[in-house]
C-alpha cells in the first residue's frame, strides 16, 4: 500500500467515524421523542456501525461476530417481543463473558 492509499483510507475512516458520532449523536436525541423500545435497537445499530468501523480499520473478531449473531437474528424482536429481545440481549451478554473468560485462560496459559 503507497502512502496516498493509507493516508486516503484513514481519510475515508476518519468520515466514517464522524458519520458514527453523528448516528449517535443523533440517536441520543431522538430516544426523547421515540418510542422506548427504539433505545435497545438504536443502541445494537450503534454497536453494529462501531464493529463495522473497526472491521474498516483491520481489526475484526470472528468470535464477537458469533457472540453478537443472536442479537443480529433476533433485532426484529424489539418492536413486538420485547422479551424476545431481551433474551437475545442477555444470550449475546453471556456468550461474551464466556468468551472473554476463555480468552483470560488462553492469556495464562501463554
Amino acid at each position: 500500500m503507497t502512502s496516498m492509499e493509507a493516508t486516503k483510507t484513514k481519510e475515508e475512516i476518519l468520515e466514517h467515524l464522524r458519520d458514527y458520532v453523528a448516528y449517535t449523536l443523533t440517536s441520543a436525541k431522538g430516544l426523547y421523542r421515540e418510542p422506548y423500545s427504539y433505545g435497545p435497537m438504536r443502541l445494537m445499530d450503534s454497536l453494529e456501525k462501531a464493529l463495522s468501523l473497526l472491521q474498516e480499520a483491520g481489526i475484526k473478531d470472528e468470535n464477537l461476530d458469533q457472540v453478537l449473531s443472536s442479537i443480529r437474528k433476533e433485532r426484529w424482536r424489539a418492536m413486538t417481543d420485547k422479551k424476545g429481545f431481551a433474551q437475545a440481549i442477555d444470550t449475546s451478554i453471556l456468550e461474551l463473558v464466556n468468551l472473554s473468560i476463555d480468552s483470560k485462560k488462553k492469556e495464562e496459559c501463554i
